[in-house]
C-alpha cells in the first residue's frame, strides 16, 4: 500500500500489520507520523520500542531485534532511523527483503528517512507489496493551504482565504520551517483569534523568493533607498550576498523568457517550476520592463558576478552597486 497524506495515513493506521517505510522530505510530518505509530504500543514503551541508526546497523541486528518477544505487550516496534543507508546497502537490502516474507505479526518493522528513497530498490517493492509505504513529498498549493489553515485551527486561529493565500506564498517551503514560522505568528498573536496581513507582515520571515519580487518592485520603481534597505535586510536574515545576486539573474532570466515566448510560455513555467503567485508577479513587471531593459538588467548581473568571482569587488559591496545601477 502506498500513502501520500497524514490524512490518508490516520485513516490507514488500523490497518498496519508489520512493515512501514516512512520518507520524504517534510520532517515535521514524517516524524508527527512516527509518533502516531508509537502509539499503537500502550505497555512498556520503553522496552517494546527500540530504535537503531540505519547507518551502523548489521542484518544480524534487525533480525535479532525483531525476534524478541513483546513485552507484556501485544506488539512491538523495531524503528529503523536514517533507513537511506540500509537501502543504499545493496546487500543489507536485499537480504531484509527476502526476511521481511517471515516478519511476526507481532512485531512492527519501522523505516523512516528525511530523504527520497529509490523506488526500483528491491527491499522497497517487498515493503510496498507486504506493508505500507508513506511518502511525504514539499508541500505545495492546496495541500499547503490545507497544512496552514489546520495548524492555526488546532491553535484556535482563524484566517481569511485571501490572507491564507498571502502567508502561504510569504512562507519558505518546508513544513519544519512552516511550523517555526507559524509558532511565530501565533505567540505574536496572544488571545487574538483573527489572523490579519499586518501580523503577517509584522513575524513572519519572508522566503528569499518574496523578497527578491519587493527588491525588483523596488527596483522597477527607481526607489534606490527602499531597494537597498530590502537587500540589507536580506543580508541581516542570513541570505548569501551571492545567492541574492542569483536569485536577481534568476529574475531578470525568467522575465527574459516570459516576454519572448509570451504567448506559449508554458514550457518556461514548468522548467522554472514558476507558483501561481509568481507567474503573477512576473507578468505585472513585464508590463513596464521592455525587452532592452531587461537584457541591460542581464548583463549587469554577469558584470557584476564576474567582478566578484574574479576578487575586483567584495560581494556585499557589489551587490549592493549592481542595484544602484539598475535603480538609475
Amino acid at each position: 500500500m502506498e500513502i501520500k497524506t497524514i490524512n490518508d495515513f490516520k485513516k490507514n493506521i488500523k490497518n498496519i500489520e508489520s512493515l512501514v517505510l516512512i520518507y520524504g522530505q517534510e520532517k515535521t510530518i514524517i516524524n508527527e507520523t512516527i509518533n502516531l505509530i508509537y502509539n499503537l504500543i500502550d505497555q512498556f514503551r520503553e522496552i517494546n520500542i527500540s530504535i537503531y541508526d540505519g547507518e551502523n546497523i548489521t542484518i544480524d541486528s534487525i533480525v535479532n531485534a525483531c525476534e524478541t518477544t513483546p513485552f507484556m505487550s501485544n506488539r512491538k516496534i523495531v524503528h529503523i532511523k536514517n533507513a537511506q543507508h540500509i537501502f543504499l546497502n545493496n546487500s543489507i537490502s536485499n537480504e531484509l527483503s527476502k526476511y521481511i516474507n517471515t516478519l511476526s505479526n507481532n512485531t512492527i518493522l519501522l523505516f523512516s528517512c528525511y530523504t527520497d528513497i529509490d523506488k526500483s530498490n528491491n527491499l522497497y517493492k517487498a515493503i510496498r507489496n507486504k506493508g505500507v509505504v508513506v511518502e511525504y513529498k514539499k508541500l505545495k498549493g492546496l495541500d499547503l493551504q490545507n497544512y496552514i489553515f489546520n495548524y492555526l485551527s488546532l491553535h484556535n486561529k482563524s484566517i481569511t482565504k485571501s490572507n491564507l493565500l498571502y502567508l502561504t506564498s510569504e512562507l519558505s517551503a518546508g513544513s519544519e520551517n512552516i511550523d517555526l514560522e507559524l509558532n511565530k505568528l501565533i505567540d505574536f498573536l496572544g488571545e487574538k483569534r483573527v489572523v490579519e496581513k499586518d501580523d503577517i507582515d509584522s513575524i513572519v520571515t519572508k522566503s528569499i523568493e518574496n523578497n527578491v519580487f519587493k527588491l525588483i518592485d523596488f527596483i522597477l520603481n527607481k526607489d534606490v533607498d527602499n531597494a537597498i534597505r530590502t537587500y540589507k535586510n536580506m543580508i541581516f536574515l542570513g541570505e548569501e550576498e551571492i545567492m541574492i545576486l542569483y536569485m536577481i539573474f534568476r529574475n531578470f532570466k525568467i522575465m527574459y523568457l516570459l516576454k519572448v515566448y509570451f504567448n506559449n510560455y508554458d514550457e518556461v513555467i514548468k522548467k522554472y517550476n514558476i507558483k501561481d503567485f509568481a507567474l503573477k508577479n512576473y507578468l505585472r513587471f513585464l508590463k513596464n520592463y521592455s525587452l532592452d531593459e531587461i537584457v541591460y538588467a542581464i548583463k549587469r548581473c554577469y558584470l557584476y558576478d564576474i567582478k566578484i568571482k574574479t576578487g575586483d569587488l567584495q560581494s556585499e559591496n557589489g551587490v549592493e552597486n549592481l542595484i544602484i545601477e539598475l535603480c538609475a
